[in-house]
């Protein structure tokens, strides 16, 4: 159930594919067993992955089930694609998701090269995120990529007057920043850039939920060394998956700066409970 809930977001598309097709979910995790929610098999085998490791056993099941399609999550373990579409034969068609990888210059890219030639199809949020793919000849043909979200969210609607009252959120200008604090996502121009709104627009007020701190200092410092961040800027810390869905509701307006992105959980969710968002010009958010 743990591990299920951990990757919701990119299990989404079960629900609306299970009655028309049979699905079968199979993971890698800390002990080897099985069940069934919601009329669709998931099968777990102990097995850690790793890079050089070839999961015999996980290809041998996959292959008596004889499936029409599977779809890989990642383009980080191509030894195992290799010999899972050995395994199954050229009459399956292998799709590979993408999420977030970035290109390795290592001896992975000579079996991630090896690897196109056994897939049939890769899924990206966007095509120009496969652009350093296809430069570096990893991925054959612009023909194979076909836009497709990361993954999908669902969250509650709640009322947003109710979320206001609890979080002590007041005013119509409420911005509301969801990531960690680290160079790609830039928290600091976003900081410098809503002191300069300050100027213009007193009242709006910035809330800052973050899981990893790597820039808290230089932000601390930014916001103690000016009376209005001071007083518009909350650095709110970590919340947990339902305190965020009231955020989300709380504010007006989500905003990111992030340089790069596989696809942007946080951006989805925040546009469902219905925030404005204000984010970089980057191929995912496009």
């Amino acid at each position: 159930e743990e591990v299920l809930k951990k990757h919701a977001p990119s299990l989404g598309y079960i629900d609306h594919l299970k009655n028309n097709i049979n699905i079968e979910v199979i993971r890698h995790m800390n002990r080897e067993t099985s069940m069934t929610k919601d009329n669709v098999v998931y099968r777990f085998f102990k097995r850690k992955n790793t890079v050089w490791q070839i999961p015999f056993r996980t290809h041998r099941y996959i292959q008596q089930k004889k499936p029409a399609i599977i779809l890989t999550h990642g383009l980080i373990f191509p030894l195992q694609v290799i010999f899972l579409k050995i395994a199954v034969g050229k009459n399956t068609k292998l799709i590979v998701q993408h999420h977030g990888e970035t290109v390795v210059h290592s001896k992975r890219k000579i079996l991630q090269q090896l690897a196109d030639k056994y897939i049939d199809a890769y899924f990206f949020t966007s095509k120009e995120i496969a652009k350093p793919w296809i430069e570096n000849k990893i991925i054959s043909s612009r023909d194979k990529i076909f836009e497709v979200l990361e993954a999908g969210v669902e969250i509650p609607l709640l009322n947003k007057a109710d979320c206001k009252n609890k979080l002590a959120v007041t005013g119509e200008n409420n911005f509301l920043w969801v990531g960690r604090l680290n160079e790609n996502k830039d928290p600091v121009t976003i900081i410098k850039a809503f002191q300069q709104l300050l100027l213009q627009q007193p009242d709006v007020k910035l809330y800052m939920i973050y899981q990893q701190d790597d820039l808290l200092p230089e932000i601390n410092k930014l916001v103690n060394n000016n009376e209005r961040l001071q007083s518009a800027v909350r650095l709110v810390g970590s919340q947990t998956k339902e305190q965020l869905v009231e955020w989300y509701h709380a504010c007006d307006f989500f905003i990111l700066g992030s340089h790069q992105e596989g696809s942007g959980y946080a951006l989805l969710e925040a546009m469902h409970a219905g925030c404005i968002p204000l984010v970089t010009n980057i191929p995912s958010f496009k």
